[in-house]
C-alpha cells in the first residue's frame, strides 16, 4: 500500500500568530510532526501542505517534502481540512506520485510517534476499513453528565443524561476524535462532497489519549506543550 502523510501547516493563524513556526524548545512547533512522521516504516512520503514561504523553508529543513504550494483558495481561515486532503491527493497524482491512502497529520499535535503513524496504517490494511482515525477517551467532559441551560434552571441535556453515574470509574467508555491524524483511502478522499467529515462508512480508531492527544488551540495549549516538550528533553538528556 502506498501511502503518503500530508501536514497541513498555513501561514495565517489568528488564535496564535505563526503558530507552526511558534519555538517549542528551541525548535518551531512543525518539526515535532515531521519527525514523527518521518520515523514511521509504513508511509513512503511526508509533504507539507502551506501557503506560506517561511512554514516551507522550516518544513524541508526538518525533514519534510514541499513539492508544491497550497493555492491561495485553500488558505483562509474557512477552509477545512477535506478540500486540503483532496488537493494534495491531486497534486501528488499530477507529480506522478498516486496513493492509495492519506494521512493527514496536525502540526498542533507535536508528540505523536512513528508507531503511531505506522498502527494506522497496518489496521487499514488488515480491516480493509475506509478510514482510521485517532481517539481519545472522554472523561471530565462525558457525555452523560453533560447539562443544558433553561435560563439558569439546570435541565438533562437529552435522554441519555443520567445522573446516576456519580463516579467518573462507572462512565460507560465515550471516545472523541482527538483530531491528530486521519487516514483515508484514496476512494473515500475522491468521493468526498464537502457534506460530511469525509470518513467513509467503515471507519476504525486506534486510542491514542495522554500527551500525543494533547492539541494546540490557544496560548494556554501553546504553554502547556513547552512544558511538556522541556520534561521531555530533561528527560532524554536533550
Amino acid at each position: 500500500m502506498k501511502v503518503f502523510v500530508v501536514i497541513p501547516a498555513r501561514g495565517g493563524s489568528k488564535s496564535i500568530p505563526r503558530k507552526n513556526l511558534a519555538d517549542v524548545n528551541g525548535r518551531p512547533l512543525i518539526s515535532y510532526v515531521i519527525e514523527a512522521a518521518a520515523a514511521a516504516k509504513r508511509v513512503e512520503r511526508v509533504i507539507v501542505s502551506t501557503d506560506d514561504d517561511e512554514i516551507a523553508t522550516a518544513a524541508r529543513h526538518w525533514g519534510a517534502e514541499v513539492p508544491f504550494m497550497r493555492p491561495p483558495e485553500l488558505s483562509g481561515d474557512a477552509v477545512s481540512l477535506g478540500p486540503v486532503v483532496v488537493h494534495s491527493l491531486r497534486a501528488m497524482d499530477e507529480l506522478g506520485f498516486r496513493a492509495d491512502a492519506v494521512v493527514s497529520a496536525q502540526p498542533t499535535s507535536p508528540f505523536l510517534e512513528g508507531a503511531d503513524f505506522d498502527a494506522m496504517v497496518e489496521k487499514l490494511e488488515t480491516t480493509g476499513a475506509d478510514s482510521v482515525v485517532s481517539v481519545q477517551a472522554v472523561q471530565h467532559e462525558h457525555p452523560f453528565w453533560v447539562k443544558r441551560l433553561d435560563g439558569d434552571r439546570v435541565c438533562p441535556f437529552n435522554e441519555y443524561t443520567n445522573e446516576s453515574f456519580l463516579q467518573r470509574q462507572d462512565l460507560p467508555p465515550a471516545f472523541i476524535f482527538d483530531g491528530a491524524l486521519f487516514l483515508r483511502r484514496r476512494h473515500v478522499v475522491e468521493a468526498w462532497t464537502g457534506r460530511d467529515f469525509g470518513l467513509g462508512k467503515d471507519v476504525r480508531a486506534i486510542v491514542l489519549g495522554g500527551e500525543k492527544s494533547l492539541h494546540i488551540d490557544d496560548a494556554l495549549h501553546l504553554d502547556l506543550v513547552r512544558v511538556v516538550a522541556a520534561q521531555r528533553a530533561r528527560q532524554a538528556g536533550r
